[in-house]
């Protein structure tokens, strides 16, 4: 089978092209030139391509990732919302792209170095829960994972680096990459302070019960469940909401960040749901566990997650991801 693999620079989509390639399929290599800070992810690229001695493209397309990741993602934050590039990305610009490269080089399915596991369309999370990856996929159409293969959902981490040392990929020990890819140093302030200046109008902090606190910078520095930044107290404090109308940051304790009930909007159904309401798991979070939960379709098309125990620092703008046995149902995005 020939099969079109998008690789990032990075050690799990190296050793994904080499599984497939040992696996005799005919791999095609593609990186994606997504801004000006990756043109060292690039140069790794074309490494390990020439590593492996399979054919490799790299496609500029800095401009399209411009308008349809980066620009959202501003102005989610302008919104006052906590965004997730990566579960908008991965849908309407990665993989959008890698089928459509698979389509013109006639490759039958693609593939990346995700940790997570698709069968028949349906996607589930990785054998590896710390690496799974499914929350930031939940969002891909039944479409697009048909055409998709996750080499790596079976396998650890650790795995996956010493398949890297024996085959001796050029980034075998390269760091794995916890940030944003267009956001330098994981400065998000730095960034939208440089993107959108006049955003950053001070206001008011206030406590719970109206009374002011102190003096914000601007709505984008904060975000839910924030502890830093905001002040000395004398007991513990967090953002527990934002709001933009009035320009003002209301903190308060822990316990005003739990809510047993959280809203989605613009679900998406990988599995159409039996029935109005019914028994699942939702995660709020990347980097949660699913927790049990009723979810509830309402008639408007909003979906309503009741969770059996109180969740904390829900964030507008955040994906809420439903499984059920570790299989994604669906996802939708937070609203406040």
């Amino acid at each position: 089978m020939r099969i079109a693999v998008a690789i990032s620079g990075g050690v799990d989509s190296a050793v994904t092209a080499q599984l497939l390639s040992k696996d005799g399929h005919e791999v095609v290599l593609c990186h994606f030139l997504m801004s000006d800070a990756g043109e060292k992810s690039a140069l790794d690229a074309k490494r390990v391509a020439e590593h492996l001695k399979l054919p490799f493209f790299l496609l500029d397309l800095r401009s399209e990732f411009e308008s349809c990741v980066v620009q959202p993602f501003i102005k989610e934050y302008l919104l006052a919302h906590t965004p997730n590039p990566c579960v908008h990305c991965n849908p309407n610009f990665k993989f959008k792209n890698l089928i459509a490269f698979a389509d013109r080089e006639h490759c039958e399915k693609v593939a990346t170095g995700h940790y997570a596991v698709v069968k028949d369309g349906r996607l589930f999370q990785a054998k590896n829960q710390k690496k799974d990856q499914s929350y930031f996929l939940s969002r891909l159409s039944v479409e697009q994972l048909k055409r998709i293969v996750f080499p790596l959902g079976e396998y650890t981490k650790e795995e996956v680096r010493k398949l890297a040392a024996e085959w001796s990929i050029p980034v075998a020990a390269k760091h794995d990459s916890q940030e944003i890819c267009f956001i330098p140093n994981d400065d998000y302030e730095a960034f939208l302070r440089a993107r959108a200046p006049e955003s950053f109008i001070p206001g008011e902090i206030l406590d719970t019960e109206g009374n002011k606190c102190g003096t914000h910078v601007g709505l984008p520095s904060y975000t839910i469940g924030q502890r830093k930044k905001i002040g000395a107290h004398c007991v513990r404090k967090y953002v527990v909401r934002i709001d933009k109308e009035n320009n003002r940051v209301i903190i308060g304790g822990n316990e005003d960040l739990e809510q047993k009930t959280v809203m989605l909007t613009d679900t998406r159904w990988l599995i159409k749901p039996a029935s109005e309401t019914f028994e699942a798991e939702a995660k709020i979070r990347s980097v949660s566990a699913p927790k049990k939960c009723l979810v509830k379709v309402l008639p408007d098309g909003r979906t309503e997650l009741e969770f059996a125990l109180p969740e904390r620092a829900a964030a507008a703008g955040q994906a809420g991801v439903i499984y059920l046995s570790g299989e994604v149902l669906g996802a939708g995005i937070i609203t406040i």
